[in-house]
């Protein structure tokens, strides 16, 4: 009986979560690493590093491979709710998509310059040494504001943004006859979904990320094509 009552405030302490019962609260409260950092339920981050994309459908038959670009963006989270770690992160990025490719004997390269929305909601994972893995999902908004496409063979370019090219137009600035008789350009929206996963440890964070673009960015609704990019982030969160 004496050995019971001394273990009961040992039982308590260790099962007693607070007011609201909650142990996401209790290990926010207690934990030094959680309470250093993700103890705050907003939180502010920069990030950069390189963006790997191609153009994916039946019109852009130039840019059929990849393109290393640059992402560069700031972001900050909001915790949706006090019972689990689950954030919802947007921000403001710029980020440099395209494709490379040949056509018509001549090779050419799409440059595509993006301001981008995302908008993506976090679970993170706190584990006993002193990491945290944060899985991700949403989507993002896209608006273009640059872009150009060069024939590297012969050294002309034009606008990649607006209306396509007609026969003449296309051969005087970029010197490719095109077969169908326009050469499609593309639309300044984009959108679509993303995944990924990241890692934090203290303040500094690394993450992967690929967006499946599902809005048409050919400017011609007759085709269908799509951006396709996967990122590798490096960033600081505060």
């Amino acid at each position: 009986m004496v050995a019971l009552m001394a273990a009961l405030p040992m039982m308590a302490q260790r099962h007693n979560y607070g007011p609201t019962n909650n142990r996401y609260d209790y290990e926010r409260s207690h934990s030094r690493w959680i309470r250093n950092y993700y103890g705050k339920d907003m939180y502010f981050g920069v990030r950069i590093g390189p963006a790997f994309s191609h153009v994916s459908g039946d019109a852009i038959t130039y840019a059929g491979s990849s393109k290393t670009g640059l992402h560069l963006g700031g972001v900050i989270g909001f915790e949706i709710t006090n019972r689990a770690p689950v954030f919802f992160e947007t921000g403001l990025s710029y980020v440099n998509k395209g494709g490379n490719g040949d056509k018509s004997g001549s090779k050419l390269s799409t440059s595509l310059s993006y301001i981008e929305l995302p908008l993506v909601f976090k679970y993170i994972y706190y584990t006993d040494i002193g990491l945290s893995i944060h899985p991700l999902f949403g989507g993002y908004l896209a608006a273009g504001v640059d872009g150009n496409i060069k024939n590297n063979s012969i050294q002309k370019k034009c606008g990649a943004f607006g209306k396509d090219l007609e026969s003449a137009e296309a051969v005087e600035k970029l010197g490719v006859l095109p077969e169908s008789g326009k050469f499609n350009r593309f639309k300044r929206f984009d959108g679509g979904l993303r995944i990924g996963c990241g890692v934090g440890f203290s303040m500094f964070y690394l993450d992967m990320v690929y967006d499946i673009g599902l809005a048409n960015v050919s400017h011609n609704d007759y085709y269908s094509s799509s951006n396709r990019t996967f990122y590798l982030n490096f960033g600081v969160n505060f």
